[in-house]
């Protein structure tokens, strides 16, 4: 078990995790499964009785979920409970365990819960078909390139639902038991805590398995609905590995053109123009690729689209100001020194430099950060290639 001892927060928090190939066949099943998992054990064999454990052992939290790296995601087990030392109460450690136990080995998985996991899987990815801003981003990402990995959506396929068998899932569920952990902790666990999670069979961190995205002719989509405003999404090319030196001045290029307080985008499309609702940039690291969203009307479609390549150029052409190079960088730094005032944010970071093999500490980021130069920041902006865009316009 990986420990980060830390007395600074009043909880303990453990993630168990698994980590499993990103397959366009098992993506949907592994949804389903998540739903059945948290929804009752054999002790808890209902909603309710599982709620009123959870509430008897003093709030404690518990929840599923899948992340994506690249190739692989993560199915991560959550547990978040009280430090034992702040509460007077005997068999309170117990009753935590008891808990775990349950919900890592003893799901309750029934066709009753196979069926409700479908129907609320189903409803969730009609919302998200709904959303046009969702919609928008599922589309430009499938449209970079069908054979990559980040073509395939983390929250499944809607058509596959159906076809998705009972017995399946049960098959699924045998197949992932068999699987190692990883186990992490940020806090004091308990010795009776600390001997269960150390119990769990485990196994030390694979290597990252990841591609780049490919710097190909970019593809459209144009779709009309009946909505109240345009939803944008553009794709980039990055070309900037996560394991590259060039990966921190990316991050500070992605701050100062539309994900920082103050950005370009932000600035120059939406507060001078008021061209659009929104705009903003992100990153989706493990993929090598820059996305740019934005809301807007269809009567500002080709206007908003010109001025965002103009704000590339300007990254490009390094005609951004100094203060705005240093709030980016200043920016920066802040969220890796607020990582460490929250614990999920810590185990991320810990898990994510054992997967990089990363050994530099937060000072150390911080000094490389800061020395991050307006010549750099113009390189991994040169880099930027737009591969997909999807655009969900309102009807005339």
């Amino acid at each position: 078990m990986q420990q980060i001892q830390t007395k600074k927060f009043s909880d303990v928090s453990v993630l168990v995790r698994t980590l499993l190939p990103l397959n366009r066949d098992t993506i949907t099943k592994y949804n389903v499964l998540i739903f059945m998992l948290k929804a009752k054990t054999k002790a808890f064999d209902t909603k309710q009785k599982l709620s009123i454990a959870l509430n008897h052992a003093y709030g404690m939290r518990v929840s599923y979920g899948l992340t994506g790296y690249g190739k692989q995601i993560a199915l991560d087990a959550r547990f978040q409970y009280l430090r034992p030392d702040l509460i007077n109460a005997p068999h309170y450690v117990d009753e935590v365990v008891k808990i775990m136990d349950e919900i890592l080995y003893h799901p309750l998985l029934d066709e009753r819960s196979f069926e409700e996991a479908k129907y609320l899987l189903s409803r969730r990815l009609m919302r998200q078909d709904e959303d046009p801003d969702t919609l928008a981003l599922k589309l430009a990402l499938s449209l970079v390139d069908e054979d990559h990995d980040i073509a395939i959506p983390i929250q499944g396929y809607l058509k596959d639902l159906e076809s998705i068998r009972f017995e399946e899932i049960l098959s699924l569920y045998e197949q992932w038991k068999q699987v190692p952990r990883i186990v992490y902790c940020c806090g004091i666990p308990d010795p009776k805590i600390d001997q269960f999670l150390n119990s769990i069979p485990q196994s030390s961190i694979v290597p990252l398995e990841q591609s780049l995205i490919p710097q190909s002719d970019p593809s459209f989509e144009f779709l009309q609905k009946r909505i109240s405003q345009t939803s944008i999404v553009q794709v980039y090319a990055t070309n900037t590995s996560i394991t590259s030196e060039n990966y921190y001045p990316l991050l500070v290029l992605n701050s100062i053109l539309g994900q920082g307080p103050v950005s370009l985008l932000f600035e120059n499309v939406r507060e001078q123009r008021s061209l659009c609702y929104s705009i903003s940039s992100s990153l989706i690291r493990f993929d090598g690729a820059l996305l740019i969203s934005t809301g807007t009307s269809a009567s500002h479609l080709d206007e908003c689209l010109r001025l965002i390549d103009e704000q590339i150029q300007t990254c490009i052409q390094g005609n951004f100001s100094d203060e705005e190079m240093e709030i980016a960088k200043m920016d920066l730094i802040d969220m890796f020194r607020r990582q460490q005032d929250r614990p999920w944010s810590m185990i991320e970071q810990d898990f994510l430099d054992t997967l990089l093999k990363r050994e530099d500490s937060l000072q150390e980021r911080i000094r490389f950060i800061k020395k991050i130069d307006r010549q750099a920041i113009c390189k991994v902006a040169s880099q930027l290639h737009l591969v997909s865009m999807a655009v969900i316009k309102e009807e005339e």
